[in-house]
Formats: structure tokens, C-alpha cells, sequence
């Protein structure tokens, strides 16, 4: 029997307004157009100023250059996503991670700052300065690492991050990049709205008391004008030096300059709005439906999968056969070649097919139902990957004992070892499927350019060349 009362079998079934949707509280959303205004602002302030104030010139004459603008730049947008979300995101161990990531890379920026270039003599026994390998790391770590950083740090923390579906993140990160920075106007034209009304429910009662105050104050203004416009051109007379005062109080402000910092600040503001209110107002992650379905019913046929991995597997098998023939058993090389020309020619080519391996190893695994001979197959793909890994660095090595250590030979030496280990989670990935592969790259990802600056690659590149007494050449 039903017990409820008529009245409520009755109402029409209600649809509350998703919470995703609705807008934040008056208070928050002004906090957050205070930020987009303040984040702009800085920008202005550290990286298009020519000076500095005097007080600052003297005690901190390091921030001057433009990296250390720029980190401090970096800092004060951590420090804002971490005041403004950290109660919804201190529980999300990633995004301290990300965090601490970008707070010790700007430190860095800091620090190293007199290493980014370096005198070497040229034909006419002059010194000229050459970038130095702190130099691209640290052109690296500012132009690309540091806002694709922040912009991961801002996502996540909206909601807590799912480890075993970082797919959502990712197309959340797209979005931050693109939709995001228009598709929530909304909030700061609604919430001027509310300051030119006033607003008479319990929520906006603060915004009535300020209107209150605000009409007040503008009143005391259209008083005080035609006062003023009486009173200065009497005063003006009366006293010489008051008058040149007041006539030449505006010569030293450059208008167009003036214009110039206001644009710079403004244009950005409704932009950076949208984007903190999407992050503000987003409590739920996309479904990603269609991805989700073609997971679980194995997008891709067994059959074709496997005919294509042999196939695949087939090439590599003869690849690795002449790699351990000629490069590491050492059998001679065809005429015409040194184990240097030899390592450099196939060295990039080699790391990345091994990227491109590990990443069809993640399509077939998510995308292909398990059996055991696909489970061999992949097996036989991390092989063939890892004897290439293996190949690129014997390479490297040759090559560097060859010509010496520089920037981009270190990058790419650390970088294989990254790769080994994301090798050696793929092979745990295929018996351990709890194991979130995609997350522990990520992490993987930035501990590495972490640890890659860490090292401080001057000193490694110099501490080597040095020791070796090698030349260093090109590449």
C-alpha cells in the first residue's frame, strides 16, 4: 500500500539544476575575479616592467633577469590554485605532486641563473657567450613544462583523480587549453549583474550592504566635483607654486604607455574567469562513454591484432639479429663506416620506434580482448623494445666516448633510462592489472625532468668532458 501523502504523489517530479552548473556563492566568485585579475596583473608587473622599485633593485638584484620573472611569475599562480582548491584537493597525493614539481622547477630557474650561458674562444682568441646546457633546460622547463604544469595542477583539482583513468584528465587539460577559457562568461556577467541591482534575498545581502555603501560613496563624488572645480582655479590663483603644481602634475605619464599596461591586464581577466570557474564549478568528470565501451567489448579484433603483431615482430626479429651481430658482438662494419658515424645515423630513429612500441603495447592492452597468445605477442613486443633501448644507448655511448658529452646527448641518455622503466611497468602491467601503467609514466615523466635538472647538467657535462678530455661536437 502506499503511505505517501496525496499532495506529494501528486508534484510533478523535480530536476534540480546540476551542481556543476549552478554558480558558486557571491563571495567565492569574487575571490575568483580577484585572482584573474591579480595573475594578469603580476604578469604585467614582472615581465613587462623595465625596472624595478629601488628597494627591491638592492636586495634582490638576482629577480632582475627575465627567468627569475618568470619563475616568480610561475610561483604566484601555484600559490593561487593551491589557496583557492586545496580543500578540495589535498586528499589527491598527484596533484601535490605536481605542485612540489613546479615549486622546486622555479626554484631551480632561480638558483641557476647566472649558468645559462657560458665563454668559449673563438678563431680570433675573443670569448663569446654560448647558451650553456642550463640554458635548454631551462628554456625547456619555461616555455613548455612549467604552464603544461600548471595548467595539470589547476585540473586537478577540481575532483580527485582517478589513477586508473587518466583520460579524463587529459581531455580536461585540452579542455583548460581551449573551451574552457569562454564557456563560463557567465559568472563574472552575472555577478556585475548582481553589483548594479540590488539583490534582496539571504544569500546577496552582503552585495545590498555594499551597494549601500557604494551609492553613498558615489553620491559624496558628484558633490565633491563642481566643489573641486571651484575651489582649484581659485587656489591656483592665489598661489604661483600651486599652480605650476597642478599644471604640470600629468607631464610625466606617458598615456599610451599608461593604455599599453591596462590592455595587457584586462584582456586576459574575463579569459582566465572562465577558466578558474570551470574548474569551480566542475564536481563530476566526463564519462567518456564510448571509450569506456570500447574497453570492455575489445575494440580491436583478436585476429587482425595478432596477424599485425607478428608481422610487426617478424621485423623486429631480423632488426635485432643485426644489431647483435654488428653492434654488439662487434663484427665489422660495412666499408665506409666508423662505430661513431654508425651510432649517430640510426640513434633518434631508434628511441623513436621504442616510444611508438610502448605506445601501441597500451593500445593493445586496452583495446584487446586478453589471450594468451596476444599476452606472448606483447611479451615479444617489450623484447624487441627493450633490445632497441638497449641498442640506442650503445649507440649513444659510442658516440659520446667518440665526441665528448653535451646537452642533448645527456637528455637523450637519461631519457632511455626513463623509457627501461617504463618497460619494466608494462611488463608488470601485463600480470598485475591493478597496476595504473598511464599514471605511473606520468609520474615517472616529471621525476625524470626533475631529476634532469637536479643534476644540474653544466656540471655533468662539464665534469665529464673534462675528465675524458674529450671535444665536444656538434649535436
Amino acid at each position: 500500500m502506499n503511505t505517501e501523502h496525496p499532495a506529494t504523489q501528486l508534484a510533478p517530479p523535480t530536476h534540480p539544476m546540476p551542481q556543476s552548473r549552478t554558480l558558486p556563492p557571491i563571495k567565492r566568485r569574487l575571490t575568483l575575479l580577484t585572482v584573474a585579475l591579480l595573475i594578469p596583473f603580476a604578469f604585467d608587473r614582472l615581465m613587462l616592467c623595465d625596472t624595478w622599485p629601488k628597494a627591491l633593485s638592492h636586495v634582490l638584484p638576482i629577480w632582475l633577469s627575465i627567468w627569475a620573472r618568470w619563475s616568480l611569475l610561475c610561483i604566484i599562480c601555484l600559490t593561487a590554485i593551491v589557496a583557492l582548491f586545496v580543500k578540495r584537493a589535498y586528499r589527491n597525493p598527484v596533484w601535490w605532486l605536481s605542485a612540489s614539481v613546479i615549486g622546486v622547477l622555479s626554484i631551480w630557474l632561480i638558483v641557476n641563473d647566472d649558468s645559462f650561458t657560458y665563454d668559449v674562444p673563438n678563431h680570433s682568441n675573443m670569448f663569446i657567450a654560448l647558451p650553456s646546457p642550463n640554458y635548454w633546460y631551462a628554456t625547456l622547463t619555461s616555455t613548455i613544462v612549467l604552464p603544461a604544469l600548471l595548467m595539470l595542477t589547476l585540473q586537478l583539482s577540481a575532483t580527485n583523480f582517478a589513477v586508473h583513468r587518466p583520460a579524463n584528465i587529459v581531455l580536461r587539460w585540452l579542455q583548460g587549453w581551449t573551451i574552457n577559457l569562454f564557456t563560463h562568461w557567465r559568472m563574472l556577467a552575472q555577478t556585475c549583474s548582481q553589483y548594479l541591482h540590488s539583490p534582496h534575498d539571504a544569500d546577496n545581502d552582503v552585495i545590498a550592504a555594499r551597494n549601500g555603501v557604494l551609492r553613498k560613496i558615489g553620491i559624496a563624488l558628484l558633490i565633491s566635483l563642481p566643489i573641486l572645480c571651484l575651489l582649484i582655479p581659485l587656489l591656483m590663483q592665489a598661489d604661483a607654486i600651486f599652480s605650476y603644481g597642478v599644471t604640470h602634475m600629468f607631464d610625466h605619464i606617458d598615456l599610451t604607455v599608461m593604455l599599453w599596461h591596462t590592455i595587457v591586464v584586462l584582456i586576459p581577466f574575463p579569459f582566465l574567469a572562465s577558466l578558474l570557474a570551470s574548474v569551480e564549478m566542475r564536481n563530476t568528470e566526463p564519462e567518456l562513454t564510448t571509450l569506456r565501451n570500447a574497453e570492455k567489448r575489445g575494440a580491436f579484433d583478436p585476429t587482425i591484432t595478432t596477424t599485425v603483431m607478428m608481422i610487426v615482430l617478424a621485423l623486429y626479429a631480423v632488426f635485432c639479429t643485426v644489431q647483435f651481430t654488428f653492434l654488439f658482438a662487434g663484427a665489422g662494419l660495412p666499408a665506409g663506416y666508423t662505430y661513431a658515424e654508425y651510432a649517430r645515423q640510426g640513434f633518434f630513429q631508434l628511441l623513436f620506434v621504442a616510444t611508438l612500441n610502448l605506445a601501441g603495447f597500451g593500445l593493445v592492452l586496452t583495446f584487446t580482448s586478453r589471450t594468451k597468445l596476444i599476452v606472448a605477442l606483447q611479451i615479444g613486443l617489450l623484447a624487441a623494445t627493450g633490445v632497441m633501448l638497449a641498442s640506442s644507448a650503445m649507440r649513444l655511448w659510442l658516440y659520446i666516448d667518440a665526441y665528448g658529452l653535451t646537452w642533448l646527448r645527456w637528455l637523450s641518455l637519461t631519457f632511455i633510462v626513463l623509457l627501461a622503466a617504463v618497460l619494466m611497468l608494462s611488463l608488470i602491467r601485463l600480470f598485475v592489472a591493478r597496476l595504473p601503467l598511464m599514471t605511473a609514466a606520468l609520474i615517472l615523466l616529471l621525476l625524470w625532468w626533475l631529476a634532469l635538472g637536479l643534476s644540474n647538467p653544466d656540471r655533468v657535462v662539464n665534469t665529464w668532458n673534462t675528465y675524458f678530455g674529450t671535444v665536444v661536437s656538434d649535436w
